[in-house]
């Protein structure tokens, strides 16, 4: 059943439910996931993004199903599909941005570039989906139901405005990054809802004519769905392995988990970016649409929709090359990739089991560890200590093999070499080492701020305490 709008009511919702099997599997693998995550197994370490978020967004629409009696998942899977895949393109063109801004990169990405396809691409198709099942579940629980506005004065004066405010927003953007980098969140609101507006409600939803019928809930709920989806993107990123790191400029001092607290800002207005780009790939498709029920439209002609198809395809596949060269900065090390550690004992270590950085971490955390580790090596406590501090500078903010073989060939071995680092003054030095992938000054800043953190905590002087105090 719909309302005024054609969107899906809420009537039915006093009907009792049990939540739907995948609900439950969604809540187990993400338990799951978890626990591999803290047990330290390699595989899920590196795939935990996906497996947080793809187990949120089928627990969402489960929790929608139970309220409502009708969900994406189950009542029209094809539109959410839809969603998945135009989510990968969708994403890339802020990844495409982003070699321009430079607000972002990736570190420990898996070393296998098809296993790496694979991993940003589960990723990126989670952007839609977990923004809009959050919506669902926001309208399904009646959030802001009651609120309206006085009607909205669409004109085309006001139209024509908002297309000119969105397309200064994006040129700003990347004619001055460093200083007009936030405005990338929120131009496209402005350049597209008139678009979707001038097509007509039978063809689009737009925020515009929902405003100018005085009904701002999609807004308010895509606001509060992008800053809910905001929190939980950066709160599991933190705990990932596979991640990104933020350079944003004038913002690196304070972060909460890897994000200055302003940025959050950016997550609302993404939202709505995000429902005005569906909008007009719903107008293409002639009114077919993943929110209104019961308004299915003819959907896009066959001569449109496969070369779109092919065209976000090959797009999203030059966008992956271009983060591989440009944004990634590290993949995830093993001990073999790091220079200067003799064959002899990387084979000791792999009979050990012990293979990457991040376990030689976990083994030798402990004095107990340490002499346990030693024991099954047959390399002695002071041997391993050095690769262990070796193993810390690869594993701070995912700095990798890579850029630790650049440090140490400039005489940089460990976390508390690097945090009495100049970083303007290094910066040149470590671009020389000819790498593939050459730092910038915003990430040596924040390697060697986050080397000054772990050695300020601490962190150093406990290891060592715990080694003297065999």
């Amino acid at each position: 059943m719909t309302d005024a709008d054609g969107r899906h009511s809420n009537r039915g919702t006093d009907v009792k439910r049990s939540l739907p099997w995948y609900g439950w599997f969604a809540v187990l693998t993400l338990l799951v996931g978890e626990a591999g995550l803290f047990l330290g197994f390699a595989p899920v370490r590196v795939m935990f993004y996906c497996i947080a978020w793809w187990s949120y967004i089928f627990l969402a629409d489960a929790c929608v199903w139970r309220r409502r009696g009708s969900s994406l998942v189950r009542s029209r899977p094809w539109e959410f599909w839809f969603l998945a895949f135009w989510s990968v393109p969708i994403w890339n063109l802020f990844e495409l941005f982003n070699f321009r801004l430079q607000n972002w990169f990736y570190v420990n990405v898996p070393t296998d570039s098809t296993l790496a396809l694979f991993f940003n691409v589960a990723s990126y198709a989670t952007v839609l989906p977990g923004l809009f099942e959050t919506y669902d579940v926001l309208r399904a629980y009646r959030v802001m139901e009651g609120a309206r506005s006085k009607p909205w004065r669409v004109t085309p004066l006001l139209l024509s405005g908002c297309t000119a405010v969105g397309l200064a927003m994006l040129a700003a953007a990347l004619i001055w990054p460093r200083f007009a980098f936030p405005l990338i969140w929120g131009f496209a609101v402005f350049l597209g809802d008139p678009v979707c507006y001038r097509a007509g409600r039978s063809r689009a939803d737009s925020l515009l004519g929902q405003l100018e019928r005085g009904d701002p809930r999609a807004a308010l709920r895509l606001l509060l769905a992008g800053l809910i989806c905001g929190g939980l993107w950066e709160f599991w990123n933190f705990w990932a392995y596979t991640k990104w790191l933020y350079t944003v400029p004038y913002l690196e001092n304070l972060k909460w988990f890897e994000m200055p607290p302003l940025g959050f800002l950016g997550f609302p207005p993404f939202a709505l970016e995000c429902y005005v780009i569906v909008n007009l790939l719903n107008a293409v498709r002639q009114g077919r649409n993943w929110e209104t029920w019961e308004r299915a439209g003819p959907g896009a002609p066959r001569w449109l929709a496969i070369p779109a198809v092919v065209a976000a395809l090959a797009f999203s596949g030059l966008v992956f090359a271009g983060i591989q060269a440009v944004t990634v900065q590290s993949v995830a090390p093993t001990l073999a990739d790091m220079a200067g550690i003799p064959e002899e004992r990387l084979e000791r270590l792999t009979r050990a089991g012990v293979t990457t950085p991040p376990v030689l971490l976990a083994r030798t955390a402990t004095a107990d560890g340490l002499q346990t580790l030693a024991h099954e090596t047959s390399l002695s406590p002071a041997a391993l200590i050095a690769l262990r501090e070796a193993a810390r500078l690869v594993d701070l903010e995912g700095l990798g093999a890579d850029h630790y073989n650049a440090l140490r060939s400039l005489g940089i071995t460990g976390i508390e070499d690097l945090a009495r680092q100049d970083p303007p003054v290094l910066l040149p030095r470590w671009q020389a080492m000819a790498l593939r992938r050459p730092p910038n000054l915003a990430q040596v800043t924040l390697w060697v701020r986050a080397a000054r953190r772990a050695t300020d905590s601490g962190q150093i002087r406990e290891q060592a305490s715990r080694v003297t105090s065999e």
